[in-house]
């Protein structure tokens, strides 16, 4: 994924009917909209959403959801085909699984449709949304989840 600090590269492929069309673009940042024609792109490709994959759903996965957010393109993250891993600085530690989860959580309440893979591969082929949740809803549930 990272040929060297600060590159990195990125394969899009957009499937429209019976052929998948792709390109490879190097990025400079965390998101793969930042600096690069990836969103006109996506445009021209008459894509409304992506899937995101890959390392490091601290880093380039979260924030390339967010850009996503931000370009009126819905996003999906697959949870079983991303990661994290352990950090610690000043502000404490956390390790890897632990820090993956609590930005799926994160994501999904807000941001993008957090699935596996596997779920992922039956809304494909039956057509269909994956199902997402919102900040409202997953604040009530989380409230619930912790309650006494």
């Amino acid at each position: 994924m990272r040929p060297g600090p600060p590159g990195g590269r990125c394969t899009l492929r957009s499937r429209r009917g019976s052929s998948p069309r792709g390109r490879e673009v190097t990025k400079e940042k965390s998101s793969v909209f930042a600096g690069t024609d990836v969103a006109e792109w996506l445009r021209g490709q008459g894509v409304d959403t992506i899937t995101v994959v890959g390392h490091m759903t601290i880093n380039c996965d979260i924030a390339t959801a967010l850009g996503a957010e931000a370009l009126g393109l819905a996003a999906e993250v697959l949870s079983d085909a991303t990661g994290a891993i352990h950090l610690a600085n000043e502000m404490g530690k956390v390790r890897a699984e632990v820090l993956h989860e609590v930005l799926l959580v994160l994501l999904h309440s807000n941001v993008a449709a957090v699935s596996s893979t596997e779920a992922w591969a039956d809304a494909v082929r039956a057509g269909h949304a994956l199902p997402s949740s919102n900040l409202v809803t997953s604040a009530m549930q989380g409230r619930a989840a912790f309650a006494g």
